[in-house]
C-alpha cells in the first residue's frame, strides 16, 4: 500500500520552506543512504522526488531572485508538493477501500465493511476540501493547510486505517473458525461410534475439552466482531483477534492430542 510521506508534510507546514525543504532532503537521504535512486523516488510512491529537491535548491542557491520573486516562486513549489502530497493520500485512501469492498464479509459483518467504506469515504471528502483550499492560499494558508491534513492523519485517519485492516485481518480468519467447527462435527461423530462399541473416559475428557478449547476461540471471535462494529481503538479490536487466534491454535493442538489418542483405541488392520 502506497504510504503518504509524513516527512514532506511536516515540511511543507514548517517556514520557511527553504530551511524545511533541506530537512526533508536530509530524512530522504538518511532513509536510504546506500542507494541514491531510492533517495529520489518519483511521486507514485508519495515520497518527495529528485526533481521537487532539484527545484528547491535552485530556488535556494538563485542570488538573481528578489525576495518577492523567491517567495512566489517558494509558494509555487509548496502548494505543488502538498497538492501532489493529498492526491496521493487520496489514492491511498481509495486504495484502501477497494481491498476492503473487495471483500465478501461472512458472519453478519456486512454492515460493519458498509460503515468503514463510508468513513473512507468521508476521508476522501476531507482531502478534496483541504485541495481545493490551495488555489488561492499563501504562505501561512499553505502551511496551516499542511498542519491540519498532517494533524487529521495522526487523529483520524490512522485509526480508521488500522481498524479497516482489522477488519479485513479478522474476515480473513472467519475461513480458519469454520474449518474447526467442520472438523469439531467430523470428530464428535468419530467418537460417537467408538463409544457405541467401548467407552473411554479419556476420549470423552479430551473431546471435551476440545469444545470447551474452540467455543473459547469463537467467544473470542465474536468479541473482536463486537469491537470492530462499535469502533472501539484499534489496539482493542486487534488484541482480541490476536487472542481468538491463539485459542484456535490452542484448539488444534487439542485436536492433534485428541486424535492421537483416538489411534490408540481404533482396531488395527490385520
Amino acid at each position: 500500500m502506497k504510504k503518504v510521506s509524513i516527512i514532506l508534510l511536516a515540511a511543507i507546514a514548517a517556514a520557511p520552506l527553504a530551511a524545511s525543504a533541506q530537512t526533508v532532503i536530509s530524512q530522504a537521504q538518511a532513509a536510504s543512504p546506500a542507494n541514491t535512486s531510492n533517495a529520489t523516488a518519483t511521486n507514485s510512491d508519495c515520497s518527495i522526488s529528485g526533481s521537487d529537491i532539484a527545484s528547491i535548491q535552485a530556488i535556494q542557491n538563485n542570488p538573481n531572485l528578489s525576495p518577492s520573486i523567491e517567495l512566489t516562486q517558494e509558494l509555487t513549489i509548496r502548494k505543488q508538493l502538498l497538492g501532489n502530497t493529498i492526491t496521493c493520500a487520496i489514492n491511498e485512501a481509495q486504495q484502501l477501500q477497494q481491498t476492503l469492498n473487495a471483500l465478501q464479509p461472512a458472519n453478519g459483518s456486512a454492515m460493519i465493511q458498509s460503515r468503514l467504506s463510508g468513513k473512507i469515504d468521508d476521508a476522501v471528502n476531507f482531502y478534496n476540501l483541504e485541495d481545493g483550499k490551495l488555489a488561492d492560499a499563501g504562505i501561512n494558508a499553505t502551511e496551516a493547510i499542511a498542519k491540519e491534513v498532517l494533524a487529521w492523519r495522526e487523529s483520524s485517519y490512522a485509526p480508521l486505517e488500522s481498524q479497516v485492516n482489522n477488519f479485513i485481518l479478522w474476515d480473513e480468519n472467519q475461513g480458519l473458525f469454520a474449518t474447526a467447527g467442520a472438523r469439531l462435527n467430523q470428530t464428535q461423530q468419530i467418537v460417537s461410534f467408538i463409544e457405541s462399541a467401548v467407552s473411554s473416559n479419556d476420549i470423552a475428557a479430551k473431546l471435551g475439552a476440545t469444545q470447551s478449547s474452540l467455543q473459547n476461540a469463537e467467544n473470542q471471535n465474536i468479541a473482536a466482531k463486537n469491537a470492530l462494529a462499535q469502533f472501539l481503538p484499534p489496539d482493542q479490536s486487534l488484541a482480541l483477534i490476536q487472542q481468538s487466534l491463539q485459542s484456535l491454535a490452542d484448539t488444534y493442538q487439542k485436536f492433534t492430542d485428541l486424535n492421537n489418542l483416538i489411534q490408540t483405541v481404533l482396531p488395527t488392520s490385520q
